[in-house]
């Protein structure tokens, strides 16, 4: 998978990562961009080593009016489904002539650039991860085999962005990675293929004690207490390519994530890994457990999760309860309303955000804003 999921606790790794994705398709390189709070810009996250982010910067400031309207193109063509979808740049104008005389065409032009193309990485949060793909006049416009093997590679590289927020959020505010894991509100796991445990932060280790849904048995390694879960975390350390099933959505992934079931609460996602050098160990060869306890309360931007959700007040005034850890029967007797109102209400904002069930919907909050530092 070109390591993608190493860039997760590494993120110096991306510009070699799109590198190699980028010869893949024999592309001239890659560009991640994250929209601005008010959706009126784009803002770099990371990019193919051949490129300089002081150019991309240059030239966003320069086009910035020509990069929204084509960013909105594209998501307007972009699958409402799950699955990744890859946009050809034959959506932007009617035909190449028009194309290529626009403003920001002829801007990418001076430095080879004639045909591009772009994704949604993120269905829940459609501001963020947007994947942009350049060509040169040799290679051409975007192809049927560009797709197939671009199709095999983002959905992972989606998994490993969404995945990678929360540390990112916080790498700055300690020495080492090590030590920042142990500031985290949620817990992580660091185990080798054969599920040995070699770190955890303080948050695994109490939902370990207090939850049972997580264990280290005696010998040292990670199990889940239920059969189903069980399963589930035998065919994710299986196959590193049984990732990224769900593409742009990939909490979907997540155990219990489809089950309509409030009594789990916690949002447990795995990544692959190939290295661990933050941690002094070497090669690793294992994976990386994510464990979200929304039973607790969560730090959410509710104003940001409101506008990127397109909730209404009510609505997310609710989020906001439930973000608190209340439970149904105390959100009714906070707002006044009986206890089958409030189920209703629930039921009408988990189909609205399209989520299974209350953790799920939690998790998805937070891939919008979350303040994740306990």
């Amino acid at each position: 998978m070109l390591g993608i999921y190493d860039a997760v606790l590494d993120p110096a790794l991306w510009p070699d990562i799109l590198d190699r994705l980028a010869h893949e398709v024999g592309a001239l390189g890659i560009i991640i961009f994250d929209m601005t709070d008010d959706a009126e810009a784009l803002s770099v996250r990371t990019f193919s080593s051949r490129y300089e982010r002081g150019a991309i910067e240059r030239y966003l400031a320069l086009h910035v009016s020509y990069e929204m309207a084509d960013q909105r193109i594209f998501a307007r063509h972009s699958a409402a489904a799950d699955r990744i979808e890859v946009i050809g740049d034959e959506v932007l104008a009617p035909t190449s002539a028009q194309l290529a005389a626009r403003p920001n065409s002829q801007a990418m032009a001076q430095f080879g650039i004639l045909h591009r193309a772009g994704a949604l990485l993120s269905r829940d949060n459609p501001g963020r991860d947007r994947f942009s793909i350049q060509f040169s006049r040799s290679h051409g416009p975007l192809g049927s085999g560009d797709r197939a093997v671009l199709g095999l590679y983002l959905p992972h590289l989606a998994k490993a962005f969404e995945l990678s927020r929360p540390i990112d959020r916080w790498r700055g505010l300690a020495a080492g990675l090590a030590a920042t894991l142990d500031r985290l509100s949620i817990g992580i796991c660091l185990i080798r293929p054969d599920r040995a445990v070699i770190a955890q932060n303080a948050e695994f280790r109490r939902q370990v004690d207090e939850l049972g849904v997580m264990a280290v048995t005696r010998d040292g390694r990670l199990e889940v207490r239920h059969p189903e879960g069980r399963a589930w975390l035998e065919r994710l350390t299986g196959d590193p390519a049984r990732h990224g099933q769900f593409g742009a959505r990939p909490r979907k992934e997540a155990l219990g994530a489809l089950r309509r079931d409030e009594r789990v609460s916690v949002s447990v996602e795995i990544a692959p890994l190939g290295t661990l050098e933050a941690f002094g160990g070497g090669r690793l060869d294992g994976y990386v457990v994510y464990c979200l306890d929304t039973s607790r309360p969560v730090e959410i931007d509710l104003e940001g999760v409101r506008r990127a959700m397109g909730l209404t007040a009510a609505e997310a005034d609710l989020l906001g309860l439930l973000a608190e850890g209340l439970t149904n029967r105390e959100i009714a007797g906070h707002r006044d309303r009986s206890v089958e109102t409030i189920n209703t209400q629930v039921k009408s904002l988990l189909a609205k955000a399209d989520c299974a069930n209350r953790t799920q919907l939690i998790r998805r909050a937070t891939t919008i804003g979350c303040r994740f530092l306990a």
